[in-house]
């Protein structure tokens, strides 16, 4: 399973440059399975450039499972220039709980609806599918080809949704939430987190939001977001092997980040923020830990 992390900010898009060495994006991941499965999370400003590879990689077409978080515009504005969704031969199943009643096809239609969108959701070229998940997979678990999805609600205004991904054929396994809010979270929020990263055991790698800092949260309590501590706190009760926080305030430049890093791997020593560009394999005899286009 390879993950690559092309957005990993979170609120809005930065563009400065003592912002680039984490980066500007906001999220948006792909994960690949070995038999060549994608599936992207949230379609926040990053997925231009995973369009952009996904392009390079697939010239005559491609089937893409998209998993939504949820609806606010941080994780939504890229969806719009997604390059492949202008190209015939792309089949996208764009899937999610409902939340406050609205399903994934009753959102993303408005997106595409004038005149937020000159071209409307009917007249997109790619072939557009949506699936409305059960509220958790506690009972409705689904595959896409080798890779198992599951999933459990978070506590975010308006509802967001952690999601796991597991390749039992290599034994890669990969948990995903974003926009949580880990000190307001009911126990039986957590109850439901937990449960979804220890099974059928802990994942090899969490990806947790910590938007964040210590001093900053009492500021922002309520809403919907977590610290760095949160995060660790998460994946120690969660017995998760390796943690990347996410999901960075577009307040906070690089010197700001990496001094918050440090602090971090003093907790502990095998978390990281995440960087835009990051690319993780899970399971297998290649699993490792790089940057995009560096050895």
């Amino acid at each position: 399973m390879k993950i690559t992390f092309y957005g990993v900010r979170g609120t809005s898009p930065v563009t400065q440059p003592d912002f680039a060495g984490f980066g500007g994006e906001t999220t948006s991941i792909l994960v690949e399975g070995e038999a060549g499965e994608t599936i992207a999370i949230d379609a926040g400003t990053g997925l231009r450039e995973l369009g952009r590879d996904l392009e390079k990689k697939s010239r005559d077409g491609s089937e893409l499972l998209f998993l939504m978080t949820h609806y606010h515009l941080d994780h939504l504005m890229g969806l719009p220039a997604f390059a492949p969704l202008y190209r015939e031969g792309t089949s996208l199943t764009i899937a999610a709980p409902r939340k406050k009643g609205r399903t994934p096809k009753t959102v993303i239609s408005r997106i595409f609806s004038a005149p937020l969108w000159p071209l409307q959701i009917d007249k997109i070229p790619a072939r557009i599918d949506f699936l409305t998940l059960a509220a958790s997979s506690a009972s409705a678990a689904f595959s896409r080809g080798g890779l198992r999805v599951t999933w459990a609600p978070l506590h975010h205004p308006g509802g967001s949704t952690a999601y796991r991904i597991d390749e039992p054929a290599t034994g890669g396994s990969f948990v995903f939430a974003t926009d949580v809010e880990w000190r307001e979270s009911s126990p039986a929020e957590r109850k439901a987190f937990l449960r979804l990263c220890g099974e059928p055991g802990p994942p090899g790698l969490l990806a947790f939001d910590g938007q964040y800092g210590e001093k900053d949260y009492p500021r922002f309590r309520g809403w919907g977001h977590s610290t760095r501590q949160d995060a660790v706190e998460a994946a120690r009760l969660a017995g998760v092997k390796r943690l990347l926080v996410i999901h960075h305030d577009p307040a906070n430049n690089d010197l700001t980040l990496a001094a918050a890093e440090k602090r971090l791997i003093k907790v502990r020593p095998d978390a990281r923020l995440a960087r835009q560009g990051t690319v993780v394999r899970l399971g297998g005899k290649s699993a490792e830990r790089k940057r995009r286009g560096k050895k």
